[in-house]
């Protein structure tokens, strides 16, 4: 099976963490952050992935909509 890989660039990920600053501790949707930071929803996405991923941000579910909708509010890590 094929494996999709989207990689995010350095500057893309600041451009992120600079919109959501302002917006830390609340919960927010992607396409509000990515409307802030002035990119694609989808792209936004992938970005917030690899910021949880490489540990600088952290995601934590507040309210359960069902399996598949979940939102988010976001938290700066050390």
């Amino acid at each position: 099976m094929a494996t999709i890989r989207i990689t995010t660039t350095l500057e893309e990920q600041m451009i992120v963490l600079t919109a959501l600053r302002p917006m830390l501790g609340q919960v927010v949707s992607v396409s509000k952050i990515a409307d802030a930071a002035k990119l694609n929803k989808n792209r936004v996405r992938f970005i917030l992935v690899d910021l949880v991923d490489t540990g600088q941000i952290k995601r934590v579910p507040v309210r359960l909509f069902n399996n598949r909708y979940i939102r988010y509010k976001y938290e700066l890590e050390g």
